[in-house]
């Protein structure tokens, strides 16, 4: 597997501690890690360094590579990928897919946001395994069972069960209080933003569903 890291997002939402030049995916909230370093250690449970691709600002250069450092992590200088402008998630996702496909044509590749905290143990590569499995049918996203309503996520609603995931029936966008509620009650899956793609697959969709980006 091949994992691409999101790390050029700005973090306004956990302002003060996420400023412009530091975002909160380079802030250390635990063990004097940084969130990107924490994406980065997680993307080594899946792949080798020379399969891992970095997608952030052109700003954010020298985070990326003194956080690599720190961690005795070297990736290749192709693999980190500077976007001149944000342009949101699936453009960025699409740079990296791109490049992944130009040198291994297909490939099943995780899409990681640089600012989760997890536990990256065995259950966790369990469900990438699973995930894995499923690529060569289906687009997949990692739903995650909420411990309370929270309004800042959006939701998932499982549908007809895979054996190894289910269907999407439904996703829905960021609720209110008393809707959350509802979500929680009725089994939904907070959104993760993680992703398992197989190349060839992703661009099918891409190219149908999103053609001004394709």
């Amino acid at each position: 597997m091949k994992v691409l890291i999101l790390a050029g997002g700005k973090g306004t939402r956990l302002w003060p501690l996420s400023r412009e030049l530091m975002p909160k995916q380079f802030v250390r909230l635990f063990d004097n890690r940084s969130l990107f370093q924490h994406a980065v250690l997680r993307a080594l449970k899946l792949s080798s360094p020379e399969e891992i691709f970095v997608v952030t600002n052109c700003e954010y250069r020298f985070r990326v590579l003194d956080d690599l450092a720190e961690l005795g992590v070297s990736l290749p200088e192709e693999n980190l990928l500077l976007e001149p402008e944000g342009k949101n998630t699936l453009p960025a996702i699409c740079w990296g897919m791109r490049e992944i496909q130009k040198r291994w044509r297909e490939a099943t590749v995780a899409v990681l946001p640089s600012d989760h905290l997890l536990r990256y143990d065995e259950s966790l590569l369990r469900s990438f395994r699973a995930a894995e499995e499923l690529a060569s049918d289906y687009l997949v996203t990692f739903g995650v069972k909420p411990s309370r309503p929270h309004t800042g996520y959006g939701y998932i609603k499982p549908g007809e069960s895979l054996g190894l995931g289910f269907k999407v029936e439904e996703f829905k966008e960021k609720p209110d209080a008393a809707r959350a509620a509802e979500y929680v009650n009725q089994g939904y899956y907070w959104n993760s933003g993680m992703y398992v793609f197989h190349t060839e697959l992703f661009f099918k969709e891409v190219e149908l569903l999103a053609p001004e980006v394709w």
